[in-house]
């Protein structure tokens, strides 16, 4: 019955799509990176357990960007998901449109209809994906229309898997600049799944000489690092520690990169989704941080118009929902197309 209504109230829902064909002239060929911080909600700030560890996390991403001539603004927006059904938030944020069930993913894929794959595809871009956890055919990635999938098996990757996380951020980041940016002869809009601060949250690592990461087996060292999950959670205070932990990591490593790596390019790094009740409390909100970081300070300017805040933190109130994310992105690029 649910997917009967679905069916017949889906075709109404479509007409939500912010319009598609837009100039991203104003990019003139910089990189755009949407990187997806598995669990990231805005509860690592609001929140008395975790607010000490999430504050210095992002006063330490806005030094490294700040010491490379990068800034950053932020927003918050509600996810429509919390604890899981990451893919969800992916497609919400990609789509333009509120998909908070399978159901309604599963028919704006059958449906066909563009998402920002497609804006940037028109564009001249190349379309990646890296994804990963994905350890077993993924069809959906077919039906998204990326150019390239970068899968788990697709990775190269000497390293050990970390219980549920299959590779370290790091090495995310790293294998993403090395195999995947630089061997394009073609700008590249990208979509990274950012896994290490899934649960469990153990172990935590330490962030390594990028020069020395190569294949990945330098992670080895890791391979019996840190409790058991089973240890981790058979207590509450533990676990929200580990959480707290994994997402510090997360968020230095993708702070490390930018500065190391992101040159002229745009970073969008957002959280997917907050993680579960446990960890949030029940009548915690869905709000997800979004940050835009370049070295644009007319791109950023723009951002801040459509709400965003400068920093790394953004105001209480969300300024909508991840649907809306890709109509403020095609907007704010929209606007200055004929600048100079």
């Amino acid at each position: 019955a649910a997917t009967a209504r679905e069916h017949r109230r889906f075709p109404e829902r479509l007409a939500d799509l912010p319009p598609s064909r837009v100039s991203l002239d104003r990019l003139a060929g910089r990189d755009v990176i949407m990187g997806f911080v598995e669990s990231y909600g805005v509860v690592i700030t609001t929140d008395a357990r975790y607010q000490a560890i999430g504050t210095a996390a992002l006063e330490a991403l806005d030094d490294e960007l700040q010491a490379a001539g990068l800034d950053v603004v932020t927003g918050h927006f509600d996810s429509p998901v919390q604890g899981g059904q990451s893919w969800l938030a992916h497609g919400t944020a990609l789509s333009g449109l509120w998909l908070d069930s399978q159901i309604r993913y599963d028919l704006f894929l059958a449906e066909g209809r563009s998402s920002l794959i497609d804006d940037f595809e028109r564009e001249g871009y190349r379309s990646v994906v890296v994804m990963p956890a994905i350890t077993k055919p993924w069809p959906a990635g077919k039906q998204w229309g990326y150019d390239q999938i970068h899968d788990d098996a697709r990775i190269d990757y000497a390293g050990p898997a970390l219980n549920w996380v299959t590779m370290p951020d790091q090495y995310t980041w790293h294998y993403f600049e090395n195999q995947v940016r630089h061997s394009s002869d073609e700008p590249v809009f990208a979509e990274l799944a950012l896994i290490s601060s899934h649960a469990p949250w153990t172990p935590i690592l330490e962030r390594l000489d990028w020069d020395t990461l190569g294949d990945g087996e330098v992670f080895q060292r890791y391979a019996e690092a840190g409790p058991s999950p089973a240890a981790v959670w058979g207590d509450r205070d533990r676990i929200r520690r580990h959480y707290a932990e994994a997402v510090d990591y997360a968020l230095r490593t993708a702070g490390e990169w930018a500065a190391r790596y992101l040159d002229d390019g745009v970073l969008v790094l957002l959280g997917d989704h907050q993680p579960a009740p446990l960890i949030t409390g029940d009548a915690a909100s869905r709000s997800v941080p979004v940050h835009i970081i370049a070295s644009d300070a007319s791109l950023l300017a723009d951002f801040e118009a459509q709400g965003f805040s400068p920093g790394p933190q953004g105001a209480a109130a969300p300024l909508g929902s991840l649907a809306d994310l890709r109509g403020v992105l095609l907007t704010v690029l929209e606007q200055g197309a004929d600048a100079p």
